[in-house]
């Protein structure tokens, strides 16, 4: 497995909001992207608490190897880290407001298990298509899917960034999880919205296709981001599914 993270303050923001990090355990591996929110409420603070939380978890109390033990096991931690953002926005003035969405994805033999919260998203090339394997918690989406909007028309709304779940905002939170195929050859994207909201998937699929490494890609998608305007942290976790198995 050839994985990479990789994050960038963007071209206007002052600090970074986003956290991430590959954490590796016998035949899994685990990826995690949380984008923050806040601002000066401390978005870096739960996207920070998010991830160690899930870090934390995943060395001390792993999932067993099977796959219905790892979605019940990204759903429970997920849900912990979320009352503990809750409480502390809840209890410290400093940090009332704050949130962060999630994407996570436990890689297990031939399979990729997903739990998100918020439009931090995950993709997945295989056999040289990709494809978007969660759909957003965000206001679009929902008038997408009651047919209120067209897709173009979501992608250039002045509330496309309108979330209707994320982490910290309520004290239990409901996650998607979903477990999907992860042959070998295929990638794994999970990237905040900074890097989704200026590259469709056909610009995604560009660059993921005939690199040599996930790092070149990876600085690639970034480097476009960018390049396209770079107004917002941007995060890409991309893992390579070779021959070798789930592990590192």
């Amino acid at each position: 497995m050839e994985t990479v993270f990789r994050t960038d303050v963007g071209n206007v923001r002052s600090h970074n909001e986003d956290a991430g990090g590959l954490f590796y355990g016998e035949d899994m591996t685990l990826a995690v992207v949380a984008d923050g929110m806040g601002g000066h409420r401390a978005g870096d603070v739960a996207s920070e608490m998010v991830v160690e939380a899930l870090r934390e978890s995943w060395q001390n109390h792993p999932p067993q190897n099977d796959i219905d033990a790892i979605k019940d096991w990204l759903e429970k931690e997920i849900k912990r880290a979320n009352r503990a953002v809750f409480s502390k926005s809840s209890d410290e003035v400093a940090f009332k407001g704050m949130g962060t969405t999630v994407i996570a994805s436990v890689l297990y033999n031939d399979m990729m298990v997903v739990a998100h919260v918020g439009d931090s998203r995950a993709y997945r090339l295989q056999s040289r298509t990709i494809e978007q394997v969660t759909s957003d918690h965000s206001l679009v989406n929902e008038l997408v899917k009651k047919g209120q909007l067209s897709r173009d028309e979501a992608e250039n709304h002045p509330r496309s960034n309108v979330l209707i779940r994320a982490i910290g905002t309520e004290e239990e939170i409901e996650v998607d999880v979903g477990a999907h195929d992860f042959s070998p050859h295929s990638v794994l994207l999970l990237c905040s919205d900074g890097l989704s909201d200026k590259l469709g998937e056909m610009d995604v699929e560009a660059k993921l296709i005939g690199v040599d490494s996930m790092a070149e890609a990876a600085d690639a998608l970034i480097q476009e981001a960018l390049a396209r305007g770079g107004e917002d942290n941007i995060s890409v976790i991309l893992a390579h599914h070779d021959e070798e198995g789930a592990d590192s």
